[in-house]
């Protein structure tokens, strides 16, 4: 219902290039501490088959700030979708939620009023951005997540989010997250990887198939 794809005709006759054009914007939703760039190789593979907004925001904002920032930021024309590693992971379920569209979280912080605790007080540099200063992460930013862990009941969104994750991942617990929100739909759990995700290339095709269905 969404999404739509076309075709063309190279131009040595030798045969039809398949490049998929998908009619849904990703807006892509990097995680704490992070950036979202262009030449992320992660959105470097989503670019492939996808159009993809990039979302900048402060992540060590609270709660609400964010979501602000998110809303603000979003520009598509038509119909959108929402995708993000880490607390980009749990902002894209977020996100979704609220507008009632797909999202797909990768190696998700599903809980970050736990996970943001281990760096409270701390002046953090951001390895994407090594020019700007360290920033801080207040108590206040993480005490607006109290109570804010993502659903994992399916009919708490009108279209539960994809679950994709990199088994490995040395930050997060994978099968604490595949036991805990497996059930939202058809979870895609890869073996080695790391929190970064290391298999956006493989997942391309699922995530396609997930937004199709709807």
């Amino acid at each position: 219902m969404l999404l739509g794809a076309t075709g063309g005709q190279d131009g040595g006759g030798q045969g039809t290039m398949h490049r998929m054009t998908l009619d849904i914007e990703l807006q892509y939703l990097h995680g704490f501490n992070s950036a979202a760039l262009e030449t992320d190789t992660k959105v470097i593979e989503l670019r492939r088959r996808f159009t993809v907004r990039l979302i900048n925001y402060n992540s060590f904002a609270p709660r609400d700030a964010i979501i602000e920032q998110l809303e603000a930021a979003m520009r598509a024309q038509g119909p959108v979708a929402f995708i993000g590693t880490s607390l980009g992971g749990y902002y894209a379920a977020v996100m979704g939620k609220r507008h009632g569209c797909p999202s797909v979280m990768i190696n998700p912080s599903t809980d970050p009023h736990w996970g943001l605790s281990h760096y409270l007080d701390q002046w953090l540099p951001n390895p994407k951005l090594p020019d700007l200063p360290p920033r801080r992460l207040t108590p206040e930013a993480v005490a607006s997540y109290a109570g804010q862990a993502l659903s994992p009941d399916p009919d708490d969104y009108a279209i539960p989010p994809k679950l994709i994750v990199d088994r490995a991942d040395e930050l997060l617990d994978a099968d604490a997250t595949l036991r805990a929100y497996g059930g939202l739909g058809e979870p895609l759990a890869f073996e080695g990887g790391s929190h970064r995700f290391e298999h956006m290339a493989e997942a391309l095709g699922p995530i396609q198939d997930y937004l199709y269905r709807r």
